[in-house]
């Protein structure tokens, strides 16, 4: 990633530097300066150099230049720049000749400017370059809807990063504890190192801190079965005060050169402000997602252009059919609404990956609507949103106390203008599912059956329930109701019913015969026996 010395020499500020020899050698590529007006100076250079001297030390010490070109340190170094207007005139011409063997340009450097006006200028031309490699575009709140979108850029950067340093990195993102790579050597590269272990070493390591400002660490794992230490560097990027995601990069055996270091902070700096952009737009997106749901649910939103218009502007695909999922809360001592970070971070560890868009309706509900994936079957699509929720169900009991919580999804997808009607069948879900599932916390409207159209109203029931009202209203019949829940759903059968209660058949038939002196009700019915179910079932 660094910059050639044909890449320097086209630069203003460099363009009355000469090349007078090495001519072969002008696409090597500059990792650094180092400055030679030491005797012994070359012996601390480390190779792919921009080597710059006054001259004053090869005068000082005639056969000095002739004993360091022999030397591996000159053939590792990319260039070399003399003030030959000072103390050096003129370069002998069996040195010239070195340089043109070996493709080593030698260059006259201008009398005026300083070192470090040259070591500026060659900052700002790689860093200047960094800053042309990677430009991705910005991110636009209005267009941003889902983490796809966050995904293609993460893996844009890192993969500029590995192109241009030839470095693998890995972007670690802790709300949804999902990797990102580079590209696969990253993981051939990782070798017996945890995922953790980047950023919170469990085995013994060095810490070298390369910049303080950005918290970027260099971790050095000494072990014999590496002929050279094995190293990473691992940046955490911060939103406010909070780390949301870890960047690393993988050296292995060997090391990030000071000029891609450069790139190294341009990538971070990238991802740093691609996490801000995201946060900005997700709380934009949230806000006016939010108003949008509760006014269409509500009803004060029914226009069918409106509705087209502003779903256009929160970056919904009005051509996509969705699925629409209910959450609601069912304990009185806990409430959702308290708690939209943790459901947030809960969406992003669980159902980031299908796109889902959260919406609170009231202090502990919430809506999600999810795009159909049209590339699967529809019974695929609903058996990976039953799976997703419970993940997303356990994450948020693990991090909430004294919560229940309970999902209805109207597992029937379609477009964004039957939001309302999916709503209303979600409510129904959780609220017939729970009477006739009542140890299911995830419901589909499907499932229901004709009971879906069902309107019950809990004043009515004592009407509807008078046939068995003397079994139902005394607390001595409780196993009574039990044996004839049990019968009915073993289709009336003593030997099974007798099996699932862990009874003996002549104590079923006895209860049975108890049941029909009781009740005004004649089970052989069918009908009566359907009516007789669907009421246990609403008694409850």
């Amino acid at each position: 990633m660094g910059l050639t010395i044909r890449e320097m020499l086209k630069a203003e500020f460099f363009k009355d530097f000469k090349v007078i020899a090495g001519q072969g050698g002008i696409d090597k590529q500059i990792q650094g300066i180092a400055i030679l007006d030491a005797p012994d100076g070359y012996k601390w250079t480390k190779g792919r150099e921009f080597v710059i001297s006054s001259g004053y030390v090869f005068q000082q010490h005639p056969r000095l230049f002739g004993e360091y070109i022999k030397t591996n340190t000159f053939r590792e170094i990319s260039g070399m720049g003399i003030k030959l207007d000072r103390y050096l005139k003129t370069v002998p011409d069996h040195i010239i000749s070195i340089f043109n063997e070996h493709n080593i340009p030698l260059i006259n450097i201008p009398m005026a400017p300083s070192w470090m006006e040259i070591m500026n200028q060659l900052n700002v031309l790689v860093m200047n370059k960094n800053i042309r490699q990677f430009r991705i575009g910005n991110i636009n709140p209005k267009s941003f809807s889902n983490l796809t979108y966050q995904s293609r850029k993460i893996n844009k950067i890192l993969s500029q990063m590995e192109r241009e340093m030839n470095f693998p990195a890995m972007l670690y993102d802790l709300s949804s504890e999902k990797p990102y790579y580079s590209s696969p050597t990253f993981l051939e590269l990782m070798e017996d190192i945890q995922i953790g272990d980047f950023w919170n070493p469990t085995i013994e390591v060095t810490k070298e801190i390369l910049c303080d400002n950005l918290r970027m660490i260099r971790y050095r794992f000494y072990d014999d079965k590496y002929d050279k230490p094995y190293s990473w560097i691992t940046v955490p990027i911060t939103v406010g005060d909070k780390i949301k995601a870890y960047f690393v990069v993988v050296e292995a055996t060997g090391l990030i050169d000071y000029f891609d270091q450069f790139a190294l902070r341009i990538g971070f700096l990238l991802l740093q402000s691609l996490y801000e952009q995201i946060l900005v737009a997700q709380s934009i997106g949230d806000i006016g997602f939010e108003k949008f749901i509760t006014e269409i649910v509500s009803g004060s939103l029914s226009d069918d252009e409106t509705i087209v218009k502003r779903a256009i502007d929160l970056g919904l695909d009005i051509n996509l059919n969705y699925y629409l999922i209910l959450m609601k809360q069912e304990k009185e001592e806990a409430h959702l609404v308290s708690y939209k970070d943790e459901l947030k971070e809960a969406i992003n560890s669980s159902i980031s990956h299908m796109e889902a868009r959260m919406a609170m309706i009231d202090d502990n509900s919430c809506v999600f609507l999810l795009p159909a994936d049209n590339r699967i079957p529809e019974k695929e699509n609903l058996e990976l949103m039953k799976k997703s929720a419970n993940i997303f169900k356990k994450r948020i009991e693990s991090k909430i106390e004294n919560i229940n919580i309970v999902f209805g999804i109207s597992d029937n997808e379609s477009t964004i203008y039957e939001i309302k009607r999916n709503y209303m069948r979600c409510e129904q879900t959780i609220k017939i599912g729970q009477i006739l599932y009542p140890d299911e916390d995830y419901l589909n409207y499907s499932d229901l059956g004709v009971f879906a159209w069902m309107d019950i109203k809990e004043d009515e029931l004592e009407i509807m329930s008078k046939d068995i009202k003397i079994l139902i209203e005394n607390p001595d019949h409780k196993e009574l109701i039990e044996t004839l829940k049990v019968y009915l759903e073993c289709k009336m059968n003593y030997s099974l019913t007798a099996k699932q209660l862990f009874l003996h058949i002549n104590t079923v038939r006895k209860r049975i015969e108890e049941i029909n002196d009781l009740i005004n009700f004649d089970i052989e019915d069918p009908m009566n026996r359907l009516k007789l179910e669907v009421l246990l079932k609403l008694m409850q």
